[in-house]
């Protein structure tokens, strides 16, 4: 920062020096911001099941870490957890995996209990909403650039039917079975086509790269004819969509809850305890790739 002095004229007093001098002090003086010291450290509960049968449902414990520590959250091993009564097992630490088999069903209500080895108990208690989306069909068209090794585009829409009341969703997406990580798929409400039927929306968009395949898999691979696409919508409460709402604005990380700048909701009831218990219905629709450069949405010229 470059200080001005020409506004200073000659003979002002000794106010005007000791203005200066303040002013000068204030272009070089180095603002050290430090954290509190008192850090306490959280119980994180990331819990989504589905009415989906053939998935891994799943609940995860972590340890929340400082604001400023880049690592790893400590994840919460040996812990006793279940659903209804139904016993989730440790697949790793910190995971912990219903039943082959189990899922919830759209009406039903569920109540998550979580014991911890030094006695900490927390619990909370949701309703699985009604699906608010009949999906019917997703379709691709390119939008990005044909030379591989660069940033690719795709975009996809929807076929299908929106029911009448506000539903809220969670759009993730799959290349092949391999799905984006967490925080890299989209929360949206239904205001654009709230009790619609829905032909040819656009809902979301492919940005497949060298370097975020080599980071999450084969999700972010180029397209090529003969890979599945699955897009999935969850359909989310109000309160879940709010709390995704808050993370979006607090920066998702993976596991989620790792630090963050604010903090975010949650209907976990314990002592030192965040994250949420949510249960979701899920509607997927998948198209199979002939020819991954085509810039336009077969189905809007086929109809089918």
């Amino acid at each position: 920062m470059k200080c001005n002095r020409s506004f200073i004229r000659p003979g002002a007093g000794p106010c005007i020096s000791i203005l200066l001098s303040l002013l000068l002090a204030a272009c070089t003086e180095i603002v050290d911001l430090r954290s509190r010291s008192d850090y306490r450290d959280y119980l994180c509960v990331q819990a989504i099941l589905t009415d989906r049968a053939d998935r891994p449902q799943r609940v995860i414990l972590s340890r929340t870490v400082s604001y400023f520590e880049d690592e790893d959250l400590p994840m919460v091993a040996g812990a006793s957890v279940s659903v209804n009564g139904v016993d989730f097992t440790e697949a790793i630490p910190g995971v912990y995996e219903a039943p082959e088999g189990y899922a919830c069903t759209p009406g039903e209500t569920y109540r998550l209990q979580v014991d911890l080895p030094d006695g900490t108990h927390c619990e909370s208690e949701t309703t699985m909403p009604v699906p608010g989306f009949r999906l019917d069909a997703v379709d691709y068209a390119y939008a990005g650039n044909k030379a591989k090794g660069i940033d690719s585009l795709w975009t996809l829409a929807i076929w299908g039917q929106d029911g009448p009341t506000d539903d809220y969703y969670r759009i993730t997406v799959g290349v092949n079975g391999s799905f984006y990580p967490f925080q890299l798929t989209e929360t949206i409400n239904d205001k654009y086509f709230n009790g619609n039927e829905v032909k040819g929306f656009l809902i979301t968009t492919l940005m497949q790269t060298a370097s975020m395949r080599k980071r999450y898999g084969d999700c972010f691979k180029y397209l090529e004819t003969g890979d599945v696409v699955t897009l999935e919508a969850l359909t989310l409460d109000k309160e879940y969509y709010d709390f995704l709402t808050a993370l979006a604005f607090s920066g998702v990380s993976i596991p989620i809850l790792s630090p963050q700048p604010a903090n975010v909701p949650t209907n976990i009831r314990g002592e030192h305890v965040l994250g949420w218990f949510a249960v979701c219905p899920v509607t997927s629709a998948s198209v199979t790739v002939d020819d991954p450069f085509r810039p336009y949405y077969r189905r809007l010229l086929t109809g089918s």
